[in-house]
C-alpha cells in the first residue's frame, strides 16, 4: 500500500533553513533540551512527521526555546511504500511486545542490561522496533492516533521526503496573543512580501 500525504514537522528556524537548503533532514530526531524536555524516537531511528501542523508548531516550540530561536512548521511530501499502519487498538506497546519477542524468543534480556544502561531504554527499544518493523519489509510508519491527528516515521528519509518548504516561521512571543492557525495565516499572507529573518 502505496501512501502519499502531505506532512509536518516543527523545529527551530536555524535548523530548517539547513533542511530547506539541502531538501533533507540532517539532525537526528531524539533531542535531550536544556530544560529537561526530550524529544524521544520511541519506533526507532527515522524522521518523525505529524499530520496536523498545529501539533509541529508545538515541537517547533521547544526547538526554538531550547536554541533561543523562533519556531518554523516545515511541510513536505512524504511517500512512503509499504508502511506499517498502527492505531488506537494496536499501536506502540503492541508493536513493542511483538518486537521484543521477536529479538528475544526466550523472554530474558538480562545480556542487554548493559546496553540498555548506557542508551536509555526508550531508545534500546526503539531501535528493536526499528529493527523488527524493517525485517518485515516495512518503509515506514503510519501510527493512526485519531481523526484529527497522525504521526509518520519515514526510515528512509532521503528516499522519501520530497518538496521541503517552510510551511510559517513564528516568534515564540507571539503564542501569547495569537493562536498557530493566525500566526500561519500572517506569515503566509507575508510570504511573498518579506524574506524570512532569521
Amino acid at each position: 500500500m502505496v501512501e502519499h500525504v502531505v506532512a509536518y514537522r516543527g523545529i527551530c528556524l536555524s535548523e530548517a533553513m539547513e533542511v530547506v537548503g539541502n531538501q533533507k533532514y540532517l539532525a537526528a530526531e531524539e533531542r535531550k533540551f536544556w530544560n529537561d524536555i526530550e524529544i524521544k524516537a520511541v519506533f526507532g531511528s527515522g524522521v518523525y512527521l505529524v499530520s496536523d501542523y498545529t501539533v509541529a508548531a508545538e515541537y517547533a516550540y521547544c526547538h526554538a526555546e531550547a536554541n533561543n530561536d523562533k519556531g518554523s512548521v516545515i511541510r513536505q511530501s512524504l511517500c512512503l511504500q509499504n508502511p506499517l499502519l498502527l492505531d488506537g487498538c494496536f499501536g506502540e506497546k503492541e508493536i513493542r511486545s511483538l518486537a521484543l519477542a521477536w529479538k528475544y524468543p526466550s523472554g530474558t534480556i538480562d545480556e542487554e542490561a548493559e546496553e540498555i544502561a548506557s542508551i536509555g531504554l526508550s531508545r534500546w527499544a526503539g531501535n528493536i522496533i526499528r529493527e523488527y518493523v524493517t525485517k518485515l519489509g516495512y518503509d515506514g510508519i503510519i501510527y493512526h492516533i485519531d481523526d484529527t491527528l497522525t504521526y509518520y516515521i519515514a526510515y528512509k528519509p532521503d528516499e522519501q521526503i520530497s518538496a521541503v518548504q517552510l510551511d510559517f516561521v513564528y516568534d515564540i512571543g507571539d503564542i501569547q496573543s495569537c493562536t498557530f492557525a493566525d500566526l500561519r495565516n500572517q506569515y503566509q499572507a507575508h510570504t511573498e512580501e518579506t524574506p524570512v529573518q532569521e
